[in-house]
């Protein structure tokens, strides 16, 4: 299906040292909560990434998104994952869920595994060390118009391309729900 062109408009958070251990620790806490599940199978679930890393990663990319546009993030422990959504926003007049995805390498596209798009919006950034960088997002709907594309890790992912994503909402434009 096809996408109109977007320029792509990214957005660069730096964080702080001091981040990186309180992320390293939830990280270590979120996981703590997947491996005492004996169906969570750690190695066939690491898509090239340890779960730690994986984990971490994730947890910073919400840490530069709060930053960014001044939201609380979810600290809360859960049994498997958590749901998919980090954020409660209203945006554009309405309630919604904005989850950021987070790549370690450079990412070329969101990627948003099949059966879990239930947010509203997706946001994709990358990590390097402290920095952040947020491509772009695009919206729930938008994800599951795409085809499904096959991955060696026994699942397969929805795809938008970098360059396809709109630009992330100025912070003004979000404002927290509960």
């Amino acid at each position: 299906m096809g996408h109109r062109l977007h320029m792509c408009e990214t957005v660069t958070v730096q964080l702080e040292n001091r981040d990186r251990v309180l992320a390293k620790r939830d990280a270590k806490k979120r996981i703590k909560s997947f491996e005492e599940d004996p169906n969570w199978d750690l190695e066939k679930k690491s898509f090239g990434v340890e779960a730690l890393d994986r984990e971490y990663t994730g947890v910073m990319g919400e840490f530069a998104f709060s930053e960014y546009a001044d939201l609380t993030i979810d600290g809360n422990e859960y049994r498997k994952t958590d749901p998919n959504d980090d954020f409660y926003v209203e945006y554009n007049g309405s309630r919604c869920t904005i989850d950021i995805k987070t790549a370690n390498k450079n990412p070329y596209a969101l990627m948003v595994k099949e059966g879990t798009v239930s947010a509203d919006y997706y946001v994709q950034g990358h990590l390097d060390g402290l920095v952040v960088t947020f491509y772009g997002m695009a919206s729930g709907e938008e994800v599951r118009a795409q085809d499904l594309v096959g991955t060696p890790y026994d699942h397969r992912n929805y795809e938008i391309a970098i360059e396809e994503l709109d630009p992330i909402p100025e912070p003004e434009a979000l404002t927290p729900v509960g």
